[in-house]
């Protein structure tokens, strides 16, 4: 009865969502993302697609706490561990207020390409006060088209285009309702190697979560240059509601 509920509010969440982002007959062509084989999704992958661990995370460009994962975490995740060619990493966009400011600014994300789509998350997230500023005053447009233009994105037509691009909004809707095989409910959410963390300070932070991909790395005996450390369990989560201030939810169950 749960995940129906929880589906059924992910469905109706993603289709008011990216009803606001602006009318559906937007094409913008070849901008959609390429299926994933294996997951179906339109993942764009940062690192080597080979890697032995994957880590997602379901996040959005308009949350607080998201902010301060990739100012903090990604950073050493990035250089220690994807650049390494030991872990391969995946953004899986997860909307939050407001969504249709969070959609919009995904959308620029895919249509600057793939070479470019982590880029463009990078300067949404690097934006993010400004541009929630601007929400709150009803300029949010300007300060999107600001981020567009950095990405080759030129234009009211091309911006126009963007947002709007059926495809795009497609693939959008279909990562939102992915977080249900995950009971995905708030951001940032974790999966690391198929496994939901949880919202403890053990995955909030660059040693915790770096332990826990040790964790994995040494299971399927990688080396991580710290073999003599010792690491802490992995924390997986089951039913677990974030901490009030701790991640902003999406949807209520």
């Amino acid at each position: 009865m749960l995940s129906i509920t929880r589906r059924a509010t992910l469905s109706a969440f993603a289709l008011l969502a990216l009803a606001a982002c602006g009318n559906a007959n937007g094409d913008a062509g070849s901008a959609g993302g390429v299926r994933n084989a294996e997951t179906g999704l339109p993942d764009i992958v940062m690192g080597d697609p080979d890697a032995p661990v994957t880590l997602v995370e379901y996040a959005s460009v308009t949350c607080p706490a998201c902010l301060g994962f990739h100012e903090t975490v990604m950073p050493t995740i990035k250089e220690d561990y994807v650049e390494t060619g030991k872990v391969k990493f995946i953004f899986r966009e997860f909307p939050t207020p407001p969504q249709n400011v969070a959609i919009a600014g995904f959308a620029l994300a895919r249509c600057a390409g793939e070479d470019q789509y982590y880029d463009v998350l990078d300067d949404l997230f690097d934006s993010q006060p400004g541009i929630l500023a601007a929400a709150r005053q009803g300029a949010v447009i300007p300060a999107l088209k600001a981020v567009a233009e950095r990405h080759g994105i030129s234009g009211d037509a091309a911006f126009d285009d963007c947002i709007n691009n059926s495809q795009i909004r497609q693939d959008i809707a279909d990562v939102i309702l992915s977080g249900d095989e995950y009971q995905i409910m708030s951001t940032p959410t974790l999966i690391l190697q198929g496994h939901k963390l949880d919202n403890s300070m053990q995955s909030r932070t660059p040693d915790g979560l770096s332990a826990l991909i040790d964790l994995e790395l040494a299971a399927l005996g990688i080396e991580t240059g710290d073999t003599e450390a010792e690491s802490p369990e992995p924390a997986v989560e089951e039913a677990e509601t974030p901490a009030e201030g701790d991640s902003d939810t999406t949807a209520e169950e």
